[in-house]
């Protein structure tokens, strides 16, 4: 297989923050990182390992989240094109879990490596600063919702998961469907299930959502 068929050059090049970087420093980038295939519920990395990565999903989905006492708390839902990982050299490990949710495949760079080619190509960091102030931004309004009751905290994540799903690569070219159990949608809210199902079926009843037989949940504001 030949570099400019490989396709690992596909991912570099769909992959925001190597944006506006050429073909040849594309074919100069893949062989300092990896891919691998993962399944389902595969754990990327954890806090009680050491990790120095930066990991870009192309394609699948991961989640990252904080756990305690077997519960698990959602800070961010990462889809085709996200990058994620320890960005900081001088923390060892990671401060958080990073799992998938479905088959994926993901590009390993060592931190080491990905520093250098920042160095060599500064535009890189422009794409990846604005790939960051947008995941803050998400964030924030994540935060946000805390203070909202048990049915508006639903439906403003409900609002902010299809947001992502508009923004993210593939997004950016088809529709892709809002589907969410309610497990994840309490771990994403902090919320018990039970809450999550009520306030569910309280926005449905108010006009404000719509649930086909599928799962697939359509915004009606």
């Amino acid at each position: 297989m030949t570099q400019q068929n490989d396709p690992k050059m596909w991912f570099l090049k769909d992959v925001n923050i190597y944006e506006g970087i050429s073909e040849k420093v594309h074919c100069k980038l893949a062989p300092n990182s990896y891919e691998e295939g993962m399944t389902r519920a595969t754990q990327i990395y954890t806090p009680h390992e050491a990790n120095q990565n930066i990991y870009v999903i192309k394609y699948g989905e991961v989640i990252l989240y904080h756990a305690k006492n077997g519960k698990r708390s959602i800070f961010d839902t990462l889809g085709p094109g996200s990058v994620f990982g320890t960005f900081d050299p001088k923390q060892e490990k990671p401060t958080h879990f990073a799992e998938t949710t479905k088959r994926s495949m993901i590009c390993v760079t060592p931190l080491d490596e990905f520093q250098k080619i920042i160095h060599h190509h500064p535009e890189m960091m422009l794409n990846l600063m604005q790939n960051m102030a947008h995941r803050l931004q998400d964030y924030e309004t994540k935060m946000r919702s805390n203070i909202e009751t048990a049915s508006e905290r639903v439906y403003s994540e409900l609002e902010r998961l299809q947001k992502k799903k508009q923004f993210s690569l593939i997004g950016k070219f088809m529709p892709i469907p809002l589907q969410i159990t309610h497990e994840k949608l309490a771990q994403h809210t902090n919320l018990n299930r039970v809450t999550v199902t009520r306030s569910l079926k309280k926005l449905k009843e108010n006009g404000l959502i719509s649930i086909d037989k599928k799962g697939i949940i359509e915004l009606k504001r």
